[in-house]
């Protein structure tokens, strides 16, 4: 008995940013991250970080960042930010809702442009004063999302690209949430479901096109990070799901 409560616990830990499992503890992003943001990113066999290091890689080969503003959403801990710097932008400025992950990147960026951000609005932007919006796994902790791409809408220039990855909303809509472990205490962040097609439907009113659309499914490619934390039950309820997607627009 006691065998199986530790192997459920370590499935609980180490699937917490996909699944929840029973009861949990229900938390605002700006919460839940000043309070994951000392030990975000460093698990290896995150599977949702690992893919979308995948996808926006993929991404950053195929645009020219070279003396373009670029602007993340939600940038976090900065663990995007070495590979964007590689590509030589004029300017890379950052935006979090967690203060503590803010002073995580500073650590690593100290010079950084980043601001708080306790609501939708980035006041301290000018009107067409980006070329690139990236936001990663973000959206789904925002509610108003036509307010927020209002917003993009307002300081990115007229020929433009935002460039997006978040949870898969299928794998949202089948029970999935964005949790983490601290201690004992398998905490659940507020998400939002928003269909890919919304989100699309209202970036294309604002004159964006679709330039690629990337998604990863739980498949045989993903299988070994179920086994090696004895997850197969897990990897089998959810199999053929997609768990992450990246969305590429451009004007």
């Amino acid at each position: 008995m006691l065998q199986k409560m530790n192997i459920l616990e370590n499935i609980k830990k180490t699937f917490s940013n996909i699944l929840n499992f029973g009861e949990d503890n229900v938390m605002s992003p700006k919460d839940a991250y000043n309070i994951w943001a000392d030990t975000y990113g460093q698990d290896n066999n995150n599977l949702t970080l690992h893919y979308d290091k995948i996808i926006f890689g993929k991404f950053l080969s195929e645009i020219d960042v070279k003396n373009k503003t670029v602007f993340d959403y939600g940038c976090g801990t900065g663990r995007n930010w070495e590979l964007i710097l590689q590509k030589n932008p004029s300017k890379l400025i950052g935006c979090d809702i967690s203060q503590n992950m803010i002073n995580q990147l500073k650590k690593n960026f100290p010079d950084a442009e980043v601001y708080k951000t306790d609501n939708l609005s980035i006041s301290y932007l000018a009107n067409n004063s980006c070329d690139i919006i990236i936001s990663t796994l973000v959206i789904a902790h925002i509610k108003d999302i036509q307010k927020m791409f209002s917003e993009w809408e307002r300081v990115l220039k007229n020929k433009s690209e935002i460039f997006i990855t978040d949870f898969h909303p299928n794998l949202l809509s089948k029970g999935g949430k964005r949790t983490f472990s601290k201690g004992k205490e398998l905490n659940t962040i507020k998400n939002y479901c928003h269909p890919i097609k919304t989100i699309e439907k209202i970036l294309i009113q604002f004159g964006f096109k679709i330039i690629n659309l990337t998604e990863y499914k739980i498949n045989e490619e993903v299988k070994k990070f179920y086994i090696e934390q004895n997850a197969i039950n897990v990897y089998n309820k959810f199999y053929n799901t997609p768990f992450i997607y990246g969305l590429h627009l451009s004007r």
